[in-house]
């Protein structure tokens, strides 16, 4: 087959966009490294120009490769919506991309899904973690869950309300004995924030108690960290006061004493909770419905996990 012609060819040019590294490139497709890099210098050959600059490291694209590029993400998204009409019309397992964010409670999440597999035997869903909204619209993900309402999506998204969360201010039994707890939120001032720093999570600039509102401006010590995993590592060993830590993460070190909630009642901006999938897949039945199943399943399930410990600390739904 002609380079140009094949999807597979495409394929490894839109992984190798991502990864810019053809040894990765070829682990995430499963390919022969030296397959990998005779089908990317085939279609380099066949297109007469190359792809990628070579000379540096990582690889660099170039010009031509990054006007084609667009279009590529759109051929192969074309060629995934045709995959999963062909499974339908097939009636062949349907398989679904979903991501989470990575600190959402597990604890009912195989059973719930479970139930729907009793209901829907050919679907499977495959997790990922911590997809944003531009992940989804590049074509990485089939439907994700987000902690915050997207804007600026030009209308190319169909979204769900999968309900709210709060957070409360969480520190080390060692850090509140070495440091003080705060009395007010002006004490503040004299500790050191922690705060998440991604592209799934809004950065937080304000904290909230019962209709009052304080900006984080530059009087406060505020360090960012890009997961939770860092942050929660962070507030165990005593560097600060975590504001962006979910409940859910960290529920067990809550109800143990390794982490103590500060000045209850005060938290960062609630997140909202959203199910997003791509209009284009609107009209994909199963995607669909699955998708607006979920997100009643979590608006539903958001204020009996977490309600009575929001009641405990003083944190308002």
């Amino acid at each position: 087959m002609i380079p140009k012609e094949s999807l597979l060819a495409w394929k490894v040019f839109q992984k190798t966009s991502q990864t810019l590294n053809i040894s990765r490139t070829a682990i995430e497709l499963d390919l022969d490294l030296k397959t990998a890099s005779r089908i990317l210098k085939e279609l380099e050959k066949n297109l007469d120009f190359s792809l990628f600059d070579r000379s540096s490291r990582p690889f660099r694209m170039t010009q031509e490769a990054e006007q084609i590029l667009p279009c590529v993400h759109q051929l192969l998204k074309s060629e995934d919506k045709l995959s999963l009409k062909l499974q339908e019309v097939a009636s062949k397992p349907i398989d679904i991309r979903l991501s989470l964010p990575v600190n959402m409670t597990r604890e009912d999440l195989f059973p719930v899904m479970a139930k729907y597999r009793e209901l829907h035997p050919k679907f499977n869903v495959r997790f990922l973690n911590d997809c944003d909204h531009q992940h989804l619209l590049d074509g990485e993900t089939d439907i994700v869950m987000l902690p915050y309402r997207p804007e600026n999506a030009d209308g190319n998204l169909v979204l769900f309300d999968a309900g709210f969360s709060f957070n409360m201010l969480l520190a080390s039994p060692e850090y509140v004995e070495r440091n003080g707890s705060p009395s007010c939120v002006e004490d503040l001032k004299n500790h050191v924030l922690i705060l998440r720093d991604s592209r799934i999570y809004p950065t937080t600039r304000t904290l909230e108690h019962a209709g009052k509102c304080v900006s984080l401006t530059s009087d406060f010590k505020l360090v960012y960290l890009g997961d939770a995993f860092s942050c929660r590592s962070a507030a165990l060993l005593g560097h600060g006061i975590a504001v962006d830590l979910s409940v859910a993460y960290c529920s067990d070190d809550i109800k143990d004493g390794r982490l103590i909630p500060l000045l209850p009642g005060w938290h960062r901006p609630r997140w909202d909770m959203t199910i997003a999938i791509r209009k284009e897949d609107a009209e994909n039945k199963p995607l669909y419905e699955f998708a607006s199943w979920f997100a009643n399943t979590q608006k539903k399930a958001y204020p009996k996990r977490w309600g009575p410990i929001f009641e405990k600390y003083g944190v308002t739904p």
